[in-house]
């Protein structure tokens, strides 16, 4: 997609709503390896609206699905990728600029994989930004980025450790749980016991004193 080369203004107005406002690229390996992130658009408004977004740089960025439509209330979040192999810019110098307008059109949308060499989607969202003569708002999304600290070897092994006695910890906590579950089951079923012998023996023993009073009044008689 062309990109302009002045600096691209904000519209005073500007309908979609936008999250983040601001764009963070955050990794070990910034600068090293593709780092993600992630721009929700929602269209809040009871119509439906095509959108485009550019970037500053398109050997710095890659946009998984540069145009598209929103429907009434519709809500997607677009991919943002930082491409590898060039110096980390200084934050909030680059930035994407989402633009917007307003259409009556009922295109369909195709998805391609990212970073395909053929259009991401079929022609129809792409001629309808070719054939609109201005676009209806702009706001850029300006990019900080952070590269966070490696660990060493050191430290991933103690982190291992660490992970390791956690969950040794756990198991034993289980087993300590399982344990008493079972000891507690054990000392129940033995007072269930004790409580079925006992009523033996009572029901022995009245059945006893039964038979001497039946004895006793026998030799009465």
């Amino acid at each position: 997609m062309a990109e302009k080369k002045k600096e691209e203004k904000d519209s005073e107005v500007f309908v979609l709503k936008l999250n983040p406002e601001t764009i963070l690229f955050s990794s070990s390996s910034l600068g090293d390896e593709t780092t993600s992130a992630t721009l929700k658009l929602t269209n809040p408004t009871k119509e439906k609206i095509a959108f485009k977004i550019k970037c500053t740089s398109n050997e710095m960025f890659k946009i998984k699905v540069p145009v598209g439509l929103l429907k009434p209330d519709e809500i997607t979040e677009i991919a943002l990728f930082h491409t590898p192999g060039k110096p980390i810019p200084e934050n909030l110098k680059q930035y994407f600029a989402v633009y917007y307008v307003k259409t009556d059109s009922d295109v369909s949308i195709t998805f391609k994989p990212l970073f395909s060499h053929t259009s991401l989607l079929q022609k129809p969202v792409r001629e309808l930004w070719k054939n609109a003569k201005k676009h209806d708002g702009v706001k850029r999304v300006f990019i900080t980025f952070e590269k966070l600290p490696k660990k060493d070897k050191k430290e991933e092994k103690k982190g291992d450790k660490e992970d390791k006695k956690e969950k040794d910890d756990k198991k034993d906590d289980k087993k300590e749980k399982a344990d008493k579950k079972d000891d507690c089951e054990k000392q129940n079923t033995e007072e269930k016991k004790d409580t079925t012998e006992e009523k033996k023996e009572e029901k022995k023993e009245d059945e006893k004193e039964k038979k001497e009073e039946k004895k006793d009044d026998e030799e009465k008689k």
